[in-house]
C-alpha cells in the first residue's frame, strides 16, 4: 500500500520541489528529484507509483526521462508540468512518455491534487488487475500440474492393476477344475467380479492413452452400417434384460466416414452405454447418421432423464460429476442410474478430436440427451 500513495516530483528548481510538496504532503508520500538522472536513480530503489516532471530540465528533457520510465517501471502514472505549449513538444512527451496528464504552470493546488488523485486510482486499479491475473495464471498453473498427475495416476494405475487382473482370471479357471460343483457358482461370481474390473481398468488405460495423446490413429473408409449395427447388437445382452428399445435408424447416410474403425468403436460403445444408464427401464435408444456438408454426423439420442444445465459445461472432463456423485458409484451392467469411472465421454471427445473432429450434446431435464460425433467424411462422401 506504501507504494501505491508514493509519489516522485521532479524539477531542476528547489522552490517547484516544494510546491510539489506542500500541495501534496498532507494525502501522499512525496519524494523529489532534480533531474531525470536522479529521478531514475531513486526510483530503482523507492517504489513508486506517480511522477510529476517538468518538461524543460538541463541534462535530460521530461520526455526523455518519461521514455526511460516506459522502459524500466512500465506501471508507473505520468504526469508532465510544463509552461510551454509547443504541440511538437507535446507530442514527443504523449508517444515516448505515455503520459496520463498534463498540467500547465503556473498550476493550482486543487487541481493538481485532483490529477494526482485519479493517477493514483489509475495505479491501484491496474496493479490489481496485475494481482488478479497473476493469480489466474498461478491457478491455471496449479490446475494443469494436478489434471498432469491425476493423468499419471490414471495411467499408473491401469498399468499396475492389468497384470494382477490376468493372472487371477488365470488362477480362476483353474480353480474352476479344482472346485465341487457346490462351490461353482462361488467362481462364477470371481470370475464376473474380475471381469468387470478388466474392463474399468481396460477403460483406465484407453482414456490415459486418449488424454495423452499416446493412441496412433490408423483412418480408413469405414462402412457406418455394419459398424453402427455392431455397436447395437453389443449392448443388445444388457438392452433386453431392461425392455430398452435400442436400434439404428434404417437410413444410414453417409456410408462411409474417415476414421480408425477400432477408436470409432469405442466411442460409439461410449455414447450407447451412456444412453443406457441414464435412461429407464422400457425406454428408447436410437443411432442415426446424416451428413453435413463435409462431415459425416453420427447422433445417439436417448429418452433418459436428461442432464442438467449446470452440468453441461463439464461434461466431457474426465471423472466430471456430471453424470452423478463418484461416491455413488454402480457397478451393475448397465443398469438405470449406475455409473462408471466417469471417462467414457472424455474419452468420446479425446477421439473425435484425434480425428479433427468434435462432439456436442444436446439435452433437457426429463427430455432426453442427444449425443453427436462429427467426423470428416472420405472423398467419396
Amino acid at each position: 500500500m506504501l507504494r501505491e500513495r508514493t509519489v516522485l516530483a521532479v524539477d531542476d528548481e528547489p522552490a517547484n520541489l516544494r510546491a510539489v510538496r506542500r500541495a501534496l504532503g498532507d494525502d501522499c508520500r512525496v519524494l523529489t528529484a532534480g533531474s531525470g538522472n536522479e529521478a531514475l536513480a531513486l526510483m530503482a530503489c523507492e517504489p513508486v507509483a506517480l511522477v510529476i516532471t517538468d518538461h524543460r530540465m538541463p541534462g535530460m528533457t521530461g520526455a526523455e526521462f518519461l521514455a526511460e520510465t516506459v522502459e524500466r517501471f512500465p506501471p508507473v502514472i505520468r504526469i508532465v508540468l510544463t509552461g510551454y505549449t509547443d504541440v511538437d513538444t507535446l507530442l514527443e512527451a504523449i508517444n515516448r512518455g505515455h503520459v496520463y496528464h498534463f498540467l500547465a504552470k503556473p498550476w493550482h493546488v486543487r487541481e493538481l491534487r485532483q490529477v494526482v488523485h485519479h493517477g493514483l486510482e489509475r495505479f491501484a486499479a491496474a496493479a490489481e488487475r496485475a494481482r488478479l491475473l497473476d493469480d489466474v495464471r498461478a491457478a491455471c498453473t496449479r490446475a494443469e500440474h494436478e489434471a498432469e498427475q491425476k493423468g499419471r495416476l490414471l495411467a499408473l494405475t491401469a498399468h499396475e492393476l492389468g497384470t494382477p487382473l490376468h493372472i487371477l482370471l488365470n488362477a480362476l479357471e483353474l480353480v474352476r477344475e479344482a472346485v465341487s460343483p457346490a462351490a461353482a457358482h462361488w467362481v462364477d461370481a470371481a470370475e464376473r467380479a474380475v471381469e468387470w474390473l478388466a474392463r474399468g481398468v481396460a477403460q483406465m488405460h484407453a482414456a490415459a492413452r486418449i488424454r495423452e495423446r499416446r493412441f496412433p490413429l490408423r483412418p480408413e473408409a469405414v462402412d457406418l452400417q455394419p459398424l453402427l449395427a455392431s455397436a447395437v447388437a453389443d449392448l443388445d445382452p444388457a438392452a433386453s434384460g431392461r425392455a430398452l428399445d435400442v436400434a439404428v435408424d434404417s437410413e444410414v447416410t453417409p456410408r462411409t466416414l474417415l476414421a480408425d474403425p477400432h477408436w470409432l468403436r469405442q466411442a460409439l460403445a461410449a455414447l450407447l452405454s451412456n444412453a443406457a444408464r441414464f435412461t429407464p427401464d422400457g425406454g428408447r435408444v436410437r443411432v442415426t447418421a446424416n451428413v453435413d456438408g463435409d462431415w459425416g454426423e453420427i447422433a445417439v439420442t436417448d429418452s433418459g432423464i436428461g442432464i442438467a444445465p449446470v452440468d453441461l459445461p463439464a461434461l466431457f472432463e474426465a471423472f466430471s460429476s456430471a453424470g452423478g456423485d463418484l461416491l455413488l458409484h454402480g457397478s451393475g451392467r448397465l443398469a438405470f442410474g449406475s455409473r462408471g469411472l466417469g471417462l467414457g465421454l472424455a474419452m468420446v471427445k479425446g477421439i473425435a478430436e484425434a480425428h479433427g473432429g468434435t462432439v456436442r450434446v444436446e439435452s433437457e431435464p426429463g427430455a432426453g440427451s442427444r449425443f453427436t460425433l462429427r467426423l470428416p467424411l472420405t472423398d467419396g462422401g
